[in-house]
């Protein structure tokens, strides 16, 4: 249950409540529509990844987070 739930404090910022409970959202929402546009072309089995593919990403690019302080 934890390892589901990294990439919601990695999206949305360690430090940052709301950045936490948008990302939550923003996780549930990215993670379902993956597997409804992007799960036919891997098998769908994307649901399990795609967190963590974004959280990745973002790391990459913020690594505070979108809502943490720089």
């Amino acid at each position: 249950m934890v390892l589901k739930a990294l990439p919601v404090p990695l999206l949305g910022g360690f430090d940052s409540i709301a950045g936490a409970i948008i990302g939550g959202l923003l996780i549930g929402a990215i993670e379902k529509r993956a597997e409804v546009y992007v799960g036919p072309l891997f098998g769908f089995g994307i649901e399990a990844w795609a967190a963590y593919v974004v959280a990745l990403v973002l790391l990459l690019v913020r690594p505070s987070g979108c809502w943490g302080r720089s």
